[in-house]
């Protein structure tokens, strides 16, 4: 019974040494793309992205038969490094989410809301209002559409072209053409 239980675990310290190395390999190999990845989908700071990107590799670590997931996957491993960063950044968010709901509102905090909500800062944006709708009724009715469309209503630049009746890449001029005069128009805050 010993002699089987102290095998087990010589296999799985092998299995272990083995793991260590391919997720040292695959660091050394997507670890720079795995960064950014996760910076692009979250906007993390430095340190939660690093935080991600270490869970990731223990996770691997702690995988028993990393190897043979990833056998023969070599065209999808980074697919498979970039799912779990993406399961991880959504357990994050769902987290925060949770402590979001149980926190009270610091003194600090207070002081940062006040600010953002001031009536200083509603007239700026009364203001700033004004001057985009001045800048919307100057520009070609083609392209207020288009931009009221994609920024009120939501739709995709191919939903705007089915109702418009216009290719896709007309509708992205359109919008370009109505940000660059609420751009010149509106000043900034």
């Amino acid at each position: 019974m010993k002699v089987i239980q102290l095998h087990r675990a010589k296999k799985q310290l092998i299995a272990r040494d083995e793991n260590s190395q391919l997720v040292k390999q695959l660091y050394d190999e997507y670890g720079s793309a795995l960064r950014r990845f996760i910076r692009v989908r979250s906007r993390l700071s430095e340190n939660d992205c690093e935080d991600v990107m270490q869970e990731v590799y223990e996770r691997l670590l702690k995988l028993d038969d990393l190897p043979q997931k990833l056998s023969g996957r070599m065209d999808t491993v980074r697919n498979y490094l970039f799912q779990i960063a993406t399961h991880i950044l959504i357990d994050r968010d769902r987290r925060a989410k949770v402590r979001c709901k149980d926190a009270h509102i610091s003194d600090q905090d207070t002081a940062i809301f006040s600010s953002l909500f001031s009536p200083e800062r509603a007239l700026q944006n009364r203001k700033q209002l004004r001057e985009i709708e001045t800048a919307l009724a100057e520009i070609k009715t083609s392209h207020k559409q288009a931009f009221m469309l994609n920024r009120v209503e939501g739709m995709s630049y191919r939903e705007i072209s089915d109702a418009l009746g216009v290719s896709v890449s007309t509708v992205e001029k359109y919008i370009s053409a109505a940000l660059l005069a609420i751009r010149v128009k509106v000043s900034p805050v």
